[in-house]
């Protein structure tokens, strides 16, 4: 089985110029049996209202899209999106195949200002067995590990859209071989993490203004964690591959979590600065939302 990971640039924007550019990727591939794309990887990473103008109602483009492609290149597809459900926006991730789409999951611990957030579910049940997907900050989150930690997994992706500090990439390095290791080791199945490259977009919120005076932007850095290897993206390498066989597997041992992180942490910010900003994001969502039917109607 031959597992790809296509690490995109969040540059290129616009729905229809993005499928043109992930299919040139797609088409560079040998043999795929799985393609898998980062977060919101059909309309870009943005951290404003801006992206709601690139909703996929009820996921029918995406589900159509992903099929076509499915078909096109034998293979299953598994894509993030914008999806637009009932009058809320979610950011969503679907895997799909020639025939069906087989599952969604929608980040629980979503961007507060621009999508709704939730008690969502974190696997999709599939031919290929059980896969588990964490989108971003869900992946770090105890949330996500207590909605699996029971089941029979076959695969865990890891789609992101993380921006990071360009001068801190060791450490973030150390943090995302952390978690994913973790979970590779708990599990004992590949673990992909995909994430984009490019600048970072207007970010809304107090966090978003400290990401952006410090810099941030969405460094890659995607990779394919297995019990014996680890495959990394590199400067001129979008696309990274793995072969090999996949078997469900149960939990071999636990995940310490500190608190409800994966990662310790700054335990200052995330009081007073990050979920204050939640709380904030929440409200400011809902009015935004509810403004935005009426400019509709």
């Amino acid at each position: 089985m031959n597992i790809y990971s296509l690490e995109l640039d969040n540059d290129i924007k616009g729905i229809s110029v993005r499928k043109r550019y992930i299919e040139t990727l797609i088409a560079k591939t040998i043999a795929p049996d799985v393609i898998v794309l980062p977060e919101l990887a059909l309309c870009s990473y943005m951290g404003s209202t801006d992206i709601w103008q690139y909703a996929d109602i009820d996921s029918a483009d995406t589900s159509k899209w992903a099929m076509a492609m499915a078909e096109k290149y034998h293979t299953y597809i598994a894509v993030g999106y914008l999806e637009r459900n009932d009058g809320n926006y979610y950011n969503s991730y679907l895997i799909a195949d020639n025939n069906r789409v087989y599952g969604i999951v929608r980040k629980s611990e979503g961007e507060a200002f621009i999508f709704k957030r939730g008690d969502f579910s974190h696997t999709i049940h599939t031919p290929l067995g059980n896969i588990a997907v964490a989108i971003c900050y869900d992946a770090r989150r105890k949330h996500f590990y207590d909605m699996i930690k029971e089941e029979t997994i076959s695969l865990i992706l890891f789609p992101h859209g993380s921006p990071s500090n360009p001068k801190d990439m060791e450490n973030e390095q150390q943090t995302i071989d952390y978690f994913c290791m973790e979970y590779q080791k708990a599990f004992d199945v590949p673990v992909v993490y995909t994430n984009s490259k490019g600048k970072l977009d207007y970010m809304m919120g107090k966090t978003g203004k400290m990401m952006m005076q410090s810099g941030f932007c969405l460094n890659g850095m995607s990779a394919i964690y297995t019990s014996d290897t680890v495959i990394r993206s590199n400067n001129s390498s979008e696309i990274l591959c793995w072969s090999g066989n996949i078997t469900p597997q149960v939990r071999k041992k636990d995940i310490d979590f500190v608190g409800e992180d994966v990662i310790g942490g700054n335990w200052l910010f995330r009081k007073f600065v990050l979920q204050p900003d939640i709380r904030y994001g929440i409200k400011f969502y809902e009015n935004a939302k509810k403004k935005n039917k009426e400019i509709e109607r």
